[in-house]
């Protein structure tokens, strides 16, 4: 049987025939097997493999690429979870002079301080047992409700609530349902690393494991929380490692629909146990967006998220899949995780420039919430009623 003529231009196009049957599958809609990630991983052919993932992207979103104005707060990096890979974490006895613990005006005021011309506060700190409780996290989560009703929330991690309900002695849907009455909108998507057990067991094997992480994002989605998905990458983890990760994503979001994007983070080696493995390099990073766009057929949006790969590189993935680059942050805003382990990023970029960087790249920028409404880039808040400015 001939070739269509669709597939002798396919096969035109594609150095590395091994490609071809899977580009066939991804057109069809057809779901990519272990096998097929394996293959997308170790192809040479870097060209037709970003070809591939820029016309799902395209399928996905068309020529939209995503950012968002949002507020960064670490608001704690006390904590207990001794994983092999973080920079951030502190003793609280044993490093005093590096804790960070915000009481929660400080962490309103530090959301505030430039303006409230946003639509996102993303929180993440550690297992802290001084401040991951109800008692701390819920009035202010009203107060974000009060004084910046526009605001989402964007909270948390699946660690973070699995210590909590261990803390609280709650059932993960009770506690989720608490905290969505009190203003959560979305969940972070940390804590993931990565989900094969024995390399798990190696890199964090205290925090939260790989069935109640999964269990607790299908529980969100289930109460209408929405909510993201990383991996972390480029440390001792394998290919086959990489791809069971994403194919468990994929999973987890047949069972239960509701996660927005999937961020890929590069693992960052300076001030960790992990520091012999390096850093990832540029076709790594580039790979792994591609492969993630290929493999995760039911997410929306894949995330390239500035901070953790560069500007540049994030640039160059809106041609390999991504079809976001997360935000802005404030201008006062101070990210530790990253750059407690050695990133060169910033802590702010302005929304102009991540326009500019878009459209250069051949795309349309579009502002967002967490949870994918879009805005006209000069979109302001609403002016705040007496109400919420005596709140």
């Amino acid at each position: 049987m001939l070739p269509t003529p669709k597939h002798r231009l396919m096969a035109a196009h594609v150095t590395d025939p091994a490609l071809q049957p899977i580009e066939r599958k991804v057109e069809e809609g057809i779901p990519l097997s272990l096998e097929d990630g394996l293959t997308l991983f170790e192809t040479r052919d870097l060209h037709s493999l970003g070809r591939m993932a820029r016309a799902q992207k395209e399928r996905k979103s068309g020529k939209n690429v995503y950012y968002i104005l949002n507020r960064y707060v670490n608001s704690t990096n006390v904590c207990y979870a001794g994983c092999k890979f973080c920079s951030f974490a502190v003793d609280e006895f044993k490093e005093t002079d590096r804790v960070v613990r915000m009481a929660a005006d400080q962490v309103m005021s530090k959301a505030l301080e430039t303006g409230t011309n946003f639509n996102q506060i993303h929180i993440v700190g550690g297992h802290d047992p001084r401040q991951l409780s109800l008692d701390y996290w819920l009035p202010l989560m009203r107060r974000f409700k009060e004084q910046v009703p526009h605001v989402q929330l964007s909270l948390f991690t699946a660690a973070e609530l699995d210590y909590m309900a261990k803390r609280h002695r709650m059932k993960y849907p009770e506690l989720i349902a608490t905290l969505k009455s009190a203003g959560l909108d979305n969940v972070n998507g940390g804590g993931a690393e990565i989900f094969a057990p024995k390399t798990r067991a190696k890199i964090c094997p205290n925090k939260v494991g790989t069935a109640n992480w999964l269990e607790i994002h299908e529980e969100l989605h289930r109460q209408g929380v929405a909510s993201n998905a990383t991996m972390l990458y480029g440390h001792i983890e394998s290919l086959e490692d990489r791809v069971d990760h994403l194919i468990r994503l994929r999973e987890s979001q047949r069972r239960s629909p509701g996660y927005n994007a999937f961020i890929p983070l590069a693992f960052h080696p300076d001030g960790n146990e992990l520091n012999d493995c390096g850093w990832t390099t540029g076709l790594d990073d580039l790979r792994i967006f591609a492969v993630s766009r290929l493999m995760l057929d039911n997410f929306d949006h894949i995330k390239a998220y500035w901070m953790i790969q560069g500007l540049k590189i994030c640039q160059v993935a809106l041609h390999f899949g991504a079809d976001d680059m997360d935000g802005t942050h404030g201008s006062t805003d101070e990210e530790m995780i990253y750059h407690s382990a050695g990133t060169q990023s910033g802590q702010y970029v302005d929304d102009r420039e991540f326009r500019r960087l878009i459209e250069e790249a051949g795309y349309v920028p579009v502002r967002r919430n967490s949870t994918y409404d879009e805005f006209p880039h000069d979109w302001t808040p609403p002016p705040a009623t007496r109400e919420e400015v005596y709140a």
